[in-house]
């Protein structure tokens, strides 16, 4: 069924492209109220939940990520995750004005060199010819998966306290586990014509989506743009969580790529501009805004 005569396609990467900029300008305000904040204890967040939500800039930020949600779940059933996760770096056009304007942070070329590479990532990857995501049958690739999720955040949580930028990779590992939920969510919901069997069927998909969701909304993405320029960190994140999610689709949902050199061009490009990323330096701690902290 097509909503105004858009085709399911099209209009999924429209909603995929606002929750893209919905997503990107989130942590930008959020950051603005974690640089009035105590550091948050890693070990236990649990007890800066009250302050977080004190500061308004902060909920008006974790508001645009919950909206951001809405709109990607709704992108997620029209078009799967592996056509949509892509585009969730168009929004970094958005996130390098605001880290400049509002932030004071500042991009030497080599990071700027890597989020353009990572903007173009997608148009590449779109061109991959990727097919359509089917429910699968058996619980084998989603349990694979999220174990290997979960054993990465592990492996990565014991070295956050030397390398700051480990919490993009974990926040990403995160967004993955909650996207592949979502993927099973949508099509349990929107699989059936009975809507109330298709809600029993997505009952355990919406609460692990939800549980994945709230640690990386709340969490870790507060304690990484903390520690890290809001820019760097959220480019980061936004890549590998493509990655992952890409990855997930293929193995869970059973999704092909068409066109392997158009897709293996994107996935260059991503990594390159990662690479050339982690090499960014805090320029940003020079500002006004950051000196707060």
């Amino acid at each position: 069924m097509q909503l105004f005569g858009i085709p399911n396609d099209i209009l999924g990467i429209i909603l995929a492209l606002t929750t893209s900029l919905l997503w990107n300008i989130a942590p930008i305000v959020q950051k603005e109220a974690l640089a009035e904040m105590e550091e948050i204890d890693a070990k236990n967040p649990l007890k800066h939940t009250r302050k977080l939500f004190s500061k308004p800039r902060w909920v008006l930020g974790f508001g645009l990520a919950l909206i951001g949600g809405l709109t990607y779940m709704l992108a997620t059933n029209l078009a799967g995750i592996v056509v949509i996760q892509p585009l969730m770096n168009v929004g970094l056009i958005a996130l390098v004005f605001f880290s400049i304007r509002r932030l004071g942070e500042r991009l030497d070329m080599p990071a700027a060199i890597g989020i353009v590479l990572m903007i173009l990532t997608p148009v590449f990857i779109a061109f991959g010819g990727v097919t359509e995501p089917t429910m699968f049958t058996e619980f084998t690739g989603i349990l694979l998966y999220s174990g290997t999720m979960l054993v990465g955040i592990g492996l990565m949580a014991g070295g956050t306290s030397r390398i700051a930028i480990l919490w993009a990779p974990i926040t990403s590992f995160f967004q993955a586990l909650a996207a592949q939920f979502t993927q099973w969510f949508t099509l349990e919901l929107f699989g059936t014509a009975d809507i109330v069997q298709g809600f029993i069927n997505a009952f355990l998909p919406l609460v692990l989506l939800g549980i994945f969701t709230a640690i990386a909304a709340i969490y870790t993405v507060s304690i990484g743009l903390q520690r890290n320029p809001a820019s760097r960190f959220n480019a980061i994140t936004g890549t590998v969580s493509m990655f992952a999610v890409v990855l997930g689709g293929i193995m869970i949902f059973g999704q092909i790529i068409t066109n392997a050199l158009f897709y293996g061009i994107g996935l260059g490009s991503g990594i390159i501009g990662v690479i050339l990323l982690s090499k960014y330096q805090e320029q940003g701690k020079t500002s006004p805004e950051i000196e707060k902290k």
